[in-house]
């Protein structure tokens, strides 16, 4: 699944899904957050790692607790449809640092940026298992 399918997923959804709950602690709305708060800082990581040819900060930590809790208070205020819109904005922005630098160059270095493809071509990855959490939290009968 891509962060396209995924997107064109979120189109589909009605206002009230958006707060249904995802996770313990995220619904919907804030898992998207999260999803963006990522995506916002991709090109930057993009062009720093090509620059130094160092491994990205989030490769020498397993705690990203801070970085998600500040993504989603980021997008708080945000409607869907402007989730949405960011979410776009961002992925175009990354597209185009791909395209700077050509994707066949950052893919032979997978142990640079791996994870700029990883995340949505494997099944367990990032973009999957945020997708099956919303479709999950979806398609939850309410009692």
């Amino acid at each position: 699944m891509s962060k396209r399918d995924f997107i064109s997923y979120l189109k589909t959804l009605k206002p009230e899904d958006w707060e249904k709950p995802a996770t313990e602690k995220w619904t919907v709305k804030d898992v998207v957050a999260h999803m963006i708060g990522w995506e916002r800082i991709d090109p930057q990581v993009i062009q720093e790692t090509w620059r130094t040819k160092k491994r990205p900060w989030f490769y020498e930590t397993d705690d990203f607790d801070d970085f998600n809790r500040k993504s989603v208070a980021d997008y708080r205020g945000y409607t869907p449809d402007q989730l949405i819109a960011e979410w776009e904005k961002y992925q175009q922005l990354v597209q185009e640092e791909i395209d700077r630098i050509g994707e066949k160059k950052l893919r032979a270095e997978p142990s640079l940026f791996g994870w700029l493809f990883d995340q949505e071509e494997k099944e367990d990855g990032h973009y999957n298992h945020h997708l099956r959490q919303v479709k999950n939290a979806v398609q939850k009968e309410i009692n």
